[in-house]
């Protein structure tokens, strides 16, 4: 990150994503879903995307980006949840409107509510 940089809520983002082996890493988008609570912070909480749909992915349309856009078709992945450090943030790609952040946290509160069966 470059100094003074600071990355808000709703901003798609580019990191190094590690493989499993830990061995390398690729640089992949990465979508911020924490407030200003957190981000007040050097912390930043964020979805992964992807371009491989799987079931209870998100799509992101065209008129779901408030600025930019991504350049290929892309699934929010809300289960795959992560923490990073600002100073990985390579750089800012765009940013989703709010209302399709908060149908990503709406698919992320699914998968993290409390089940009354436990």
């Amino acid at each position: 990150m470059r100094p003074g940089t600071m990355y808000d809520q709703g901003e798609v983002v580019l990191i190094p994503f590690p493989y499993s082996d830990l061995s390398e890493n690729k640089k992949r988008p990465a979508l911020i879903i924490s407030n200003g609570l957190i981000n007040q912070s050097e912390d930043r909480i964020c979805c992964l995307i992807t371009r491989n749909f799987r079931k209870g992915d998100l799509p992101i349309k065209t008129n779901n980006f408030q600025t930019g856009k991504l350049p290929f078709k892309s699934f929010v992945r809300p289960q795959r949840i992560f923490t990073i450090h600002n100073a990985i943030i390579k750089k800012k790609l765009c940013k989703i409107n709010g209302e399709f952040h908060r149908e990503v946290i709406s698919k992320l509160n699914e998968y993290i509510e409390l089940n009354e069966n436990n």
